[in-house]
């Protein structure tokens, strides 16, 4: 660099930093009073005669709506609640008391049809895998809708997916 560049440059620099690293001026009181001050017409709401209001009670949730809020309430996987709503369609139509008794180890129970082996005493689980998980006493807890569905979660998990149920 030459000796004019470097003069230059020094010189725009130090004309910089007289606008840079000054402090900006406080605002005076005149700066800070309100300019402008806006008014808005109301507009008057219209009256509904108390007459006139009619509410319907809300519709009673199907039994498969009830399994999508508890399954939820319960920590369900938000993206999982379709298929897991779908698959308590398809094995009880969504009813707890749903039993079939023509599955191995016991039958199927509840819900989600949960077969007996997850509640019975095995090699690996002597009170049962869902009893040593404290899920649930015996198979006929399984007939609880939310006792069901947290069953499944726990089955579910373990399975690393829908494998308990063929899928």
């Amino acid at each position: 660099m030459t000796l004019i560049s470097k003069t230059v440059v020094t010189l725009i620099i130090s004309v910089m930093s007289l606008f840079v690293f000054r402090q900006p001026p406080t605002p005076t009181a005149s700066e800070k009073a309100i300019r402008y001050e806006y008014t808005v017409d109301a507009i008057p709401v219209p009256q509904i005669p108390s007459t006139t209001l009619t509410t319907q009670p809300d519709a009673p949730k199907t039994l498969c709506e009830q399994v999508f809020d508890t399954a939820k309430a319960i920590g369900w996987p938000a993206d999982r609640l379709g298929m897991l709503v779908a698959i308590a369609q398809r094995e009880s139509r969504c009813q707890p008391d749903a039993f079939n008794p023509k599955d191995p180890n016991g039958g199927s129970h509840g819900i989600m049809q949960i077969n007996g082996f997850w509640c019975q005493p095995s090699r690996y689980w002597p009170n049962g895998y869902l009893q040593a998980h404290g899920l649930l006493t015996s198979c006929a807890d399984l007939y609880d809708r939310e006792t069901n569905l947290r069953a499944a979660l726990a089955i579910y998990r373990y399975s690393n997916g829908w494998r308990a149920w063929g899928k």
